[in-house]
Protein backbone atom coordinates (compact mmCIF):
# COMPACT_ATOMS: atom_id res chain seq x y z
CA UNK A 1 0.00 0.00 0.00
CA UNK A 2 1.31 3.41 -0.92
CA UNK A 3 0.56 6.19 1.57
CA UNK A 4 0.38 9.77 0.32
CA UNK A 5 1.74 12.40 2.67
CA UNK A 6 0.51 15.98 2.67
CA UNK A 7 2.11 19.14 3.88
CA UNK A 8 0.92 20.58 7.19
CA UNK A 9 -0.64 23.54 5.38
CA UNK A 10 -2.60 21.28 3.05
CA UNK A 11 -3.72 19.12 5.97
CA UNK A 12 -5.06 22.14 7.85
CA UNK A 13 -6.92 23.21 4.73
CA UNK A 14 -8.45 19.76 4.36
CA UNK A 15 -9.51 19.71 8.01
CA UNK A 16 -11.22 23.09 7.67
CA UNK A 17 -13.01 21.97 4.53
CA UNK A 18 -14.36 18.86 6.22
CA UNK A 19 -15.83 20.71 9.16
CA UNK A 20 -19.58 21.07 9.15
CA UNK A 21 -20.90 24.68 9.41
CA UNK A 22 -22.30 23.92 12.86
CA UNK A 23 -18.92 22.66 14.06
CA UNK A 24 -17.24 25.82 12.83
CA UNK A 25 -19.82 27.84 14.71
CA UNK A 26 -19.12 25.89 17.90
CA UNK A 27 -15.46 26.85 17.62
CA UNK A 28 -16.43 30.50 17.64
CA UNK A 29 -18.16 30.14 20.99
CA UNK A 30 -21.72 29.57 19.80
CA UNK A 31 -23.89 26.53 19.07
CA UNK A 32 -23.01 22.98 20.01
CA UNK A 33 -19.64 21.61 21.00
CA UNK A 34 -17.87 19.88 18.11
CA UNK A 35 -16.04 16.61 18.59
CA UNK A 36 -14.29 13.83 16.72
CA UNK A 37 -14.16 10.18 17.69
CA UNK A 38 -11.00 8.22 16.93
CA UNK A 39 -11.60 4.60 15.83
CA UNK A 40 -11.71 2.39 18.90
CA UNK A 41 -8.77 0.01 19.26
CA UNK A 42 -7.95 -3.14 21.23
CA UNK A 43 -5.50 -2.93 24.09
CA UNK A 44 -2.40 -4.95 23.29
CA UNK A 45 -3.29 -7.58 25.89
CA UNK A 46 -6.82 -8.14 24.60
CA UNK A 47 -7.29 -11.09 22.31
CA UNK A 48 -10.22 -12.00 20.12
CA UNK A 49 -12.63 -14.42 21.75
CA UNK A 50 -13.60 -17.55 19.79
CA UNK A 51 -17.29 -17.36 18.93
CA UNK A 52 -17.55 -13.74 20.05
CA UNK A 53 -15.67 -11.68 17.54
CA UNK A 54 -15.77 -7.95 18.19
CA UNK A 55 -15.24 -5.48 15.40
CA UNK A 56 -13.96 -2.19 16.77
CA UNK A 57 -15.14 -0.35 13.66
CA UNK A 58 -18.71 -1.47 14.37
CA UNK A 59 -18.37 -0.51 18.03
CA UNK A 60 -17.05 2.93 17.04
CA UNK A 61 -19.92 3.47 14.62
CA UNK A 62 -22.51 2.58 17.25
CA UNK A 63 -20.88 5.02 19.64
CA UNK A 64 -20.88 7.83 17.04
CA UNK A 65 -24.52 7.12 16.14
CA UNK A 66 -25.62 7.42 19.79
CA UNK A 67 -23.64 10.65 20.18
CA UNK A 68 -25.39 12.18 17.18
CA UNK A 69 -28.79 11.10 18.51
CA UNK A 70 -28.27 13.17 21.68
CA UNK A 71 -28.48 16.31 19.51
CA UNK A 72 -25.94 17.97 21.78
CA UNK A 73 -22.81 17.70 19.62
CA UNK A 74 -21.59 18.29 16.10
CA UNK A 75 -19.81 15.00 15.39
CA UNK A 76 -17.32 14.66 12.57
CA UNK A 77 -18.39 11.96 10.10
CA UNK A 78 -16.56 8.66 10.40
CA UNK A 79 -15.35 8.59 6.77
CA UNK A 80 -13.89 12.06 7.05
CA UNK A 81 -12.33 11.20 10.36
CA UNK A 82 -10.59 8.12 8.96
CA UNK A 83 -9.37 10.06 5.95
CA UNK A 84 -7.79 12.72 8.13
CA UNK A 85 -6.15 10.17 10.41
CA UNK A 86 -4.70 8.39 7.41
CA UNK A 87 -3.22 11.65 6.15
CA UNK A 88 -1.71 12.21 9.61
CA UNK A 89 -0.22 8.70 9.59
CA UNK A 90 -2.33 7.69 12.60
CA UNK A 91 -4.73 5.25 11.01
CA UNK A 92 -2.70 2.13 11.77
CA UNK A 93 -1.39 2.94 15.22
CA UNK A 94 -4.55 4.59 16.48
CA UNK A 95 -4.60 7.46 18.89
CA UNK A 96 -3.85 6.61 22.50
CA UNK A 97 -1.58 9.53 23.35
CA UNK A 98 -3.37 12.75 24.43
CA UNK A 99 -0.65 14.83 22.77
CA UNK A 100 -1.46 13.21 19.43
CA UNK A 101 -5.16 13.70 20.09
CA UNK A 102 -4.62 17.41 20.69
CA UNK A 103 -2.64 17.71 17.49
CA UNK A 104 -5.27 15.82 15.50
CA UNK A 105 -8.14 17.78 17.07
CA UNK A 106 -6.56 21.14 16.28
CA UNK A 107 -5.86 20.15 12.70
CA UNK A 108 -9.41 18.86 12.25
CA UNK A 109 -10.82 21.89 14.02
CA UNK A 110 -12.97 20.32 16.76
CA UNK A 111 -13.40 21.24 20.39
CA UNK A 112 -13.02 17.73 21.82
CA UNK A 113 -11.29 14.55 20.72
CA UNK A 114 -12.48 11.17 22.03
CA UNK A 115 -10.27 8.08 22.20
CA UNK A 116 -11.56 4.63 23.07
CA UNK A 117 -9.70 1.42 23.83
CA UNK A 118 -11.18 -2.01 24.50
CA UNK A 119 -9.44 -3.17 27.66
CA UNK A 120 -11.61 -6.19 28.47
CA UNK A 121 -13.48 -8.46 26.06
CA UNK A 122 -14.22 -11.84 27.57
CA UNK A 123 -16.62 -14.68 26.96
CA UNK A 124 -17.13 -17.20 29.73
CA UNK A 125 -19.28 -20.29 29.14
CA UNK A 126 -20.21 -23.20 31.37
CA UNK A 127 -21.88 -26.40 30.13
CA UNK A 128 -23.68 -28.66 32.65
CA UNK A 129 -25.61 -31.90 32.30
CA UNK A 130 -29.05 -32.17 34.00
CA UNK A 131 -29.45 -35.94 34.57
CA UNK A 132 -33.10 -35.99 35.63
CA UNK A 133 -34.30 -34.14 32.54
CA UNK A 134 -31.55 -35.50 30.31
CA UNK A 135 -30.87 -31.99 29.21
CA UNK A 136 -27.83 -29.76 28.96
CA UNK A 137 -27.55 -26.19 30.18
CA UNK A 138 -25.17 -23.66 28.76
CA UNK A 139 -24.55 -20.51 30.77
CA UNK A 140 -22.69 -17.63 29.24
CA UNK A 141 -21.31 -14.26 30.23
CA UNK A 142 -20.02 -11.55 27.91
CA UNK A 143 -18.12 -8.67 29.41
CA UNK A 144 -16.98 -5.56 27.55
CA UNK A 145 -14.96 -2.74 29.12
CA UNK A 146 -13.96 0.29 27.07
CA UNK A 147 -11.64 2.94 28.50
CA UNK A 148 -12.25 6.39 27.06
CA UNK A 149 -10.43 9.68 27.33
CA UNK A 150 -11.88 13.06 26.38
CA UNK A 151 -9.30 15.66 25.38
CA UNK A 152 -10.11 19.36 25.11
CA UNK A 153 -8.11 20.37 22.04
CA UNK A 154 -8.36 24.05 23.00
CA UNK A 155 -6.65 23.63 26.38
CA UNK A 156 -4.66 20.45 25.62
CA UNK A 157 -6.08 18.87 28.80
CA UNK A 158 -7.72 15.53 29.41
CA UNK A 159 -11.17 16.64 30.47
CA UNK A 160 -12.26 13.23 31.65
CA UNK A 161 -11.12 9.61 31.73
CA UNK A 162 -14.14 7.33 31.79
CA UNK A 163 -14.98 3.63 31.57
CA UNK A 164 -17.90 1.76 30.08
CA UNK A 165 -18.42 -1.62 31.72
CA UNK A 166 -21.17 -3.86 30.32
CA UNK A 167 -21.95 -7.49 31.20
CA UNK A 168 -24.50 -9.74 29.52
CA UNK A 169 -25.47 -13.08 31.12
CA UNK A 170 -27.79 -15.77 29.77
CA UNK A 171 -28.78 -19.40 30.31
CA UNK A 172 -29.85 -21.86 27.59
CA UNK A 173 -31.33 -25.37 27.67
CA UNK A 174 -30.25 -27.95 25.05
CA UNK A 175 -31.35 -31.50 24.26
CA UNK A 176 -27.80 -32.48 23.35
CA UNK A 177 -24.46 -31.41 24.65
CA UNK A 178 -23.58 -28.01 23.12
CA UNK A 179 -20.07 -26.94 22.27
CA UNK A 180 -18.37 -24.68 24.78
CA UNK A 181 -17.26 -22.29 22.05
CA UNK A 182 -20.37 -22.27 19.89
CA UNK A 183 -20.89 -18.91 18.13
CA UNK A 184 -22.80 -16.26 20.07
CA UNK A 185 -25.94 -14.86 18.48
CA UNK A 186 -25.40 -11.43 16.88
CA UNK A 187 -28.22 -10.00 19.01
CA UNK A 188 -26.28 -10.78 22.21
CA UNK A 189 -23.14 -9.17 20.80
CA UNK A 190 -25.18 -6.12 19.86
CA UNK A 191 -26.83 -5.88 23.30
CA UNK A 192 -23.58 -5.83 25.26
CA UNK A 193 -22.04 -3.29 22.87
CA UNK A 194 -25.02 -0.97 23.05
CA UNK A 195 -25.09 -1.18 26.83
CA UNK A 196 -21.44 -0.15 26.99
CA UNK A 197 -21.95 2.59 24.37
CA UNK A 198 -24.92 4.04 26.30
CA UNK A 199 -22.73 4.34 29.41
CA UNK A 200 -19.96 6.07 27.47
CA UNK A 201 -22.33 8.51 25.75
CA UNK A 202 -23.82 9.47 29.07
CA UNK A 203 -20.37 10.11 30.50
CA UNK A 204 -19.39 12.22 27.49
CA UNK A 205 -22.44 14.40 28.07
CA UNK A 206 -21.62 14.63 31.78
CA UNK A 207 -18.06 15.71 31.00
CA UNK A 208 -18.86 18.29 28.31
CA UNK A 209 -22.30 19.41 29.48
CA UNK A 210 -22.62 18.65 33.20
CA UNK A 211 -26.17 18.00 34.34
CA UNK A 212 -27.26 21.23 36.01
CA UNK A 213 -30.31 22.70 37.67
CA UNK A 214 -31.77 25.32 35.34
CA UNK A 215 -34.77 26.32 37.47
CA UNK A 216 -36.76 25.54 40.60
CA UNK A 217 -40.41 26.56 40.26
CA UNK A 218 -42.74 27.86 42.95
CA UNK A 219 -43.95 24.31 43.72
CA UNK A 220 -40.41 23.09 44.44
CA UNK A 221 -40.15 21.11 41.18
CA UNK A 222 -36.57 21.03 39.80
CA UNK A 223 -35.76 21.48 36.08
CA UNK A 224 -32.49 20.11 34.67
CA UNK A 225 -30.77 20.80 31.35
CA UNK A 226 -31.08 17.37 29.75
CA UNK A 227 -33.94 15.79 27.84
CA UNK A 228 -34.73 12.96 25.48
CA UNK A 229 -31.79 11.13 23.92
CA UNK A 230 -29.32 12.54 26.45
CA UNK A 231 -28.91 9.49 28.67
CA UNK A 232 -31.49 10.45 31.28
CA UNK A 233 -34.52 8.37 32.28
CA UNK A 234 -37.54 8.64 34.53
CA UNK A 235 -36.69 7.35 37.98
CA UNK A 236 -32.97 8.27 37.80
CA UNK A 237 -31.68 9.69 41.08
CA UNK A 238 -29.02 12.39 41.26
CA UNK A 239 -27.17 14.18 44.01
CA UNK A 240 -27.03 17.99 43.78
CA UNK A 241 -23.76 19.79 44.50
CA UNK A 242 -22.89 23.43 45.09
CA UNK A 243 -19.55 24.39 43.58
CA UNK A 244 -17.02 26.34 45.59
CA UNK A 245 -13.51 27.63 45.07
CA UNK A 246 -11.37 26.26 42.23
CA UNK A 247 -8.48 24.03 43.29
CA UNK A 248 -5.24 24.80 41.43
CA UNK A 249 -2.02 22.77 41.53
CA UNK A 250 0.63 25.21 42.86
CA UNK A 251 3.39 23.46 40.89
CA UNK A 252 1.78 23.19 37.45
CA UNK A 253 -0.96 25.81 37.68
CA UNK A 254 -3.42 23.17 36.44
CA UNK A 255 -7.03 23.49 37.55
CA UNK A 256 -7.73 20.27 39.44
CA UNK A 257 -11.41 20.96 39.95
CA UNK A 258 -13.41 22.82 42.54
CA UNK A 259 -14.72 22.20 46.01
CA UNK A 260 -18.13 20.57 45.93
CA UNK A 261 -20.66 20.24 48.71
CA UNK A 262 -23.54 17.81 48.41
CA UNK A 263 -26.68 19.80 49.18
CA UNK A 264 -29.59 17.74 47.90
CA UNK A 265 -30.98 14.79 45.99
CA UNK A 266 -33.49 14.73 43.13
CA UNK A 267 -35.37 12.04 41.21
CA UNK A 268 -36.30 12.45 37.54
CA UNK A 269 -40.05 12.34 37.07
CA UNK A 270 -40.59 13.44 33.47
CA UNK A 271 -38.21 13.55 30.51
CA UNK A 272 -39.17 16.12 27.87
CA UNK A 273 -37.63 16.96 24.51
CA UNK A 274 -34.97 19.39 25.75
CA UNK A 275 -35.15 19.30 29.55
CA UNK A 276 -36.45 17.14 32.38
CA UNK A 277 -38.50 17.66 35.53
CA UNK A 278 -37.45 16.19 38.86
CA UNK A 279 -38.80 16.00 42.38
CA UNK A 280 -36.68 17.10 45.31
CA UNK A 281 -36.13 13.99 47.41
CA UNK A 282 -34.00 15.57 50.15
CA UNK A 283 -32.05 18.70 50.90
CA UNK A 284 -32.33 21.67 48.57
CA UNK A 285 -31.47 22.71 45.02
CA UNK A 286 -30.74 26.02 43.34
CA UNK A 287 -30.33 27.21 39.77
CA UNK A 288 -26.82 26.54 38.39
CA UNK A 289 -25.89 23.69 40.74
CA UNK A 290 -24.38 20.54 39.22
CA UNK A 291 -25.96 17.07 39.47
CA UNK A 292 -24.23 13.69 39.51
CA UNK A 293 -25.58 10.13 39.82
CA UNK A 294 -26.60 9.51 43.43
CA UNK A 295 -24.04 7.85 45.64
CA UNK A 296 -24.32 7.02 49.33
CA UNK A 297 -27.08 7.94 51.76
CA UNK A 298 -29.15 11.09 51.33
CA UNK A 299 -27.94 12.63 54.58
CA UNK A 300 -29.82 15.88 54.29
CA UNK A 301 -32.64 17.50 56.12
CA UNK A 302 -36.07 16.85 54.58
CA UNK A 303 -36.81 19.23 51.71
CA UNK A 304 -38.56 22.40 52.80
CA UNK A 305 -42.32 22.51 52.27
CA UNK A 306 -43.30 24.06 48.96
CA UNK A 307 -43.99 27.79 49.18
CA UNK A 308 -47.62 28.90 49.19
CA UNK A 309 -49.21 29.66 45.82
CA UNK A 310 -48.31 33.01 44.36
CA UNK A 311 -50.49 35.88 45.63
CA UNK A 312 -52.34 37.35 42.66
CA UNK A 313 -55.32 38.82 44.52
CA UNK A 314 -55.34 42.59 45.01
CA UNK A 315 -56.65 44.25 48.19
CA UNK A 316 -60.29 45.35 48.45
CA UNK A 317 -61.21 49.01 49.16
CA UNK A 318 -64.46 50.64 50.35
CA UNK A 319 -64.68 54.42 50.84
CA UNK A 320 -66.90 55.04 53.86
CA UNK A 321 -66.81 58.86 54.12
CA UNK A 322 -67.62 61.17 52.50
CA UNK A 323 -70.23 59.22 50.57
CA UNK A 324 -70.25 59.42 46.80
CA UNK A 325 -71.74 62.78 45.79
CA UNK A 326 -72.14 63.98 49.42
CA UNK A 327 -72.25 67.76 50.03
CA UNK A 328 -69.85 68.95 52.73
CA UNK A 329 -69.71 72.47 54.17
CA UNK A 330 -67.19 72.29 57.02
CA UNK A 331 -63.48 71.62 57.29
CA UNK A 332 -61.44 69.55 57.78
CA UNK A 333 -63.05 66.86 55.63
CA UNK A 334 -62.39 63.43 57.15
CA UNK A 335 -61.85 60.76 54.51
CA UNK A 336 -62.35 57.23 55.88
CA UNK A 337 -61.65 54.01 53.95
CA UNK A 338 -61.92 50.32 54.78
CA UNK A 339 -59.12 48.23 53.18
CA UNK A 340 -58.59 44.48 53.45
CA UNK A 341 -56.17 41.92 51.93
CA UNK A 342 -56.31 38.13 52.05
CA UNK A 343 -52.63 37.95 53.14
CA UNK A 344 -50.58 40.98 54.06
CA UNK A 345 -51.45 44.62 53.42
CA UNK A 346 -48.33 46.67 52.70
CA UNK A 347 -49.37 50.30 52.09
CA UNK A 348 -52.44 52.54 51.74
CA UNK A 349 -52.54 56.08 50.36
CA UNK A 350 -55.43 58.55 50.19
CA UNK A 351 -54.98 61.27 47.59
CA UNK A 352 -51.25 60.46 47.55
CA UNK A 353 -50.74 60.74 51.33
CA UNK A 354 -49.86 57.67 53.41
CA UNK A 355 -52.84 56.65 55.53
CA UNK A 356 -52.51 54.95 58.89
CA UNK A 357 -54.81 52.37 60.40
CA UNK A 358 -56.76 53.54 63.47
CA UNK A 359 -57.87 51.46 66.42
CA UNK A 360 -60.95 50.31 64.50
CA UNK A 361 -58.86 49.11 61.59
CA UNK A 362 -59.94 51.94 59.29
CA UNK A 363 -57.67 54.23 57.28
CA UNK A 364 -58.11 58.00 57.65
CA UNK A 365 -56.79 61.22 56.12
CA UNK A 366 -57.92 64.81 56.76
CA UNK A 367 -58.37 67.27 53.90
CA UNK A 368 -57.83 70.68 55.45
CA UNK A 369 -58.47 72.89 52.45
CA UNK A 370 -60.82 71.32 49.95
CA UNK A 371 -61.67 73.22 46.81
CA UNK A 372 -65.07 74.82 46.34
CA UNK A 373 -67.15 72.54 44.18
CA UNK A 374 -66.39 68.91 43.28
CA UNK A 375 -63.43 67.20 45.00
CA UNK A 376 -62.04 63.78 44.08
CA UNK A 377 -60.96 61.03 46.48
CA UNK A 378 -58.49 58.36 45.34
CA UNK A 379 -57.55 55.48 47.64
CA UNK A 380 -54.72 53.15 46.57
CA UNK A 381 -53.63 49.98 48.37
CA UNK A 382 -50.77 47.50 47.82
CA UNK A 383 -50.20 44.08 49.35
CA UNK A 384 -46.84 42.42 50.10
CA UNK A 385 -46.84 40.74 46.66
CA UNK A 386 -47.15 44.08 44.87
CA UNK A 387 -50.80 43.70 43.83
CA UNK A 388 -52.46 47.11 43.62
CA UNK A 389 -56.09 48.22 44.03
CA UNK A 390 -57.65 51.66 43.38
CA UNK A 391 -61.00 53.13 44.48
CA UNK A 392 -62.32 56.60 43.61
CA UNK A 393 -65.15 58.81 44.85
CA UNK A 394 -66.32 62.47 44.77
CA UNK A 395 -67.85 64.95 47.19
CA UNK A 396 -68.98 68.57 46.83
CA UNK A 397 -67.65 71.23 49.17
CA UNK A 398 -69.51 74.56 49.74
CA UNK A 399 -68.76 76.80 52.79
CA UNK A 400 -70.13 80.14 51.36
CA UNK A 401 -73.36 81.31 53.13
CA UNK A 402 -76.33 82.36 50.92
CA UNK A 403 -76.92 86.05 50.02
CA UNK A 404 -80.54 87.10 50.60
CA UNK A 405 -82.02 89.99 48.62
CA UNK A 406 -85.58 91.17 49.50
CA UNK A 407 -87.71 94.33 49.56
CA UNK A 408 -89.36 94.64 52.99
CA UNK A 409 -92.94 96.00 52.88
CA UNK A 410 -95.62 96.63 55.54
CA UNK A 411 -99.30 95.80 55.22
CA UNK A 412 -101.48 98.56 56.76
CA UNK A 413 -105.27 98.19 57.30
CA UNK A 414 -107.55 101.03 58.43
CA UNK A 415 -110.25 103.59 57.52
CA UNK A 416 -110.91 107.35 57.26
CA UNK A 417 -114.14 109.21 57.96
CA UNK A 418 -113.69 111.83 55.26
CA UNK A 419 -113.91 110.23 51.88
CA UNK A 420 -112.75 113.45 50.20
CA UNK A 421 -109.39 113.55 52.00
CA UNK A 422 -105.94 112.52 50.71
CA UNK A 423 -104.30 109.61 52.59
CA UNK A 424 -100.55 108.75 52.81
CA UNK A 425 -98.81 105.94 54.67
CA UNK A 426 -95.09 106.39 55.24
CA UNK A 427 -95.21 109.13 52.59
CA UNK A 428 -96.87 106.90 49.95
CA UNK A 429 -100.35 108.02 48.82
CA UNK A 430 -102.84 105.23 49.04
CA UNK A 431 -106.31 104.70 47.70
CA UNK A 432 -109.29 103.83 49.87
CA UNK A 433 -112.96 102.85 49.37
CA UNK A 434 -114.94 106.04 48.62
CA UNK A 435 -118.07 104.55 50.12
CA UNK A 436 -116.75 103.11 53.36
CA UNK A 437 -113.36 104.80 53.76
CA UNK A 438 -111.65 101.39 54.24
CA UNK A 439 -108.14 100.71 52.97
CA UNK A 440 -105.55 97.92 53.02
CA UNK A 441 -102.20 98.70 51.44
CA UNK A 442 -98.60 97.38 51.32
CA UNK A 443 -96.03 100.13 51.72
CA UNK A 444 -92.25 100.14 52.23
CA UNK A 445 -90.83 100.50 55.73
CA UNK A 446 -89.36 103.78 56.82
CA UNK A 447 -85.59 103.38 56.26
CA UNK A 448 -84.93 105.72 59.18
CA UNK A 449 -87.22 103.84 61.58
CA UNK A 450 -88.41 100.52 60.12
CA UNK A 451 -90.65 99.83 63.12
CA UNK A 452 -92.71 103.01 62.73
CA UNK A 453 -95.72 103.66 60.48
CA UNK A 454 -96.89 107.28 59.84
CA UNK A 455 -100.41 107.75 58.48
CA UNK A 456 -101.44 111.28 57.33
CA UNK A 457 -104.95 112.33 56.16
CA UNK A 458 -105.48 115.83 54.60
CA UNK A 459 -108.93 117.25 53.69
CA UNK A 460 -109.55 119.59 50.77
CA UNK A 461 -109.29 122.60 53.07
CA UNK A 462 -105.81 121.71 54.30
CA UNK A 463 -106.82 120.27 57.59
CA UNK A 464 -104.46 117.40 58.43
CA UNK A 465 -104.50 114.49 60.85
CA UNK A 466 -101.36 112.38 61.55
CA UNK A 467 -101.32 109.00 63.24
CA UNK A 468 -98.12 107.19 64.27
CA UNK A 469 -98.20 103.47 64.92
CA UNK A 470 -95.51 101.03 66.00
CA UNK A 471 -95.16 97.62 64.41
CA UNK A 472 -96.03 94.76 66.70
Amino acid sequence: MTRVRMSALALVALGAALLTPAAALAQEGGGKASLAVAPFTFHRNVRAQPGAELETATLTQKFVTELVKTNKFDVLERARMEQLLEEMDLSNTGITDPARAVRAGKVIGVDYFLMGEVSVWTLTTTVKHVPIANRWTREGELRLIVDMRIVDTRTSKVVSAEKGDATLRWREMHTSQPGRHAPIEPAKLDDVQRDCVAQLVRKVIDAVYPLRVIAVNSSGEVMVNRGEGAGISEGDVYDVFSEGQELIDPDTGEVLGSEETKVGRIQIGQVLAKFSKAALVAGAAQKGQVCRPANGPASFAPPPPPPPPADRQAPTIRILAPKQGQQVSSTPVNVVAEVHDDRQLERVTINGADARRDERGLFRVRISQPSDGRNGIEVRAWDAAGNEAVARSEFTFDATPPVVQADATIVVDGSVDDVDCTLTVNGVQVEFDKQTGRYSVRVPADPQDPGRVVIVATDPYGNQTQEVRRLR
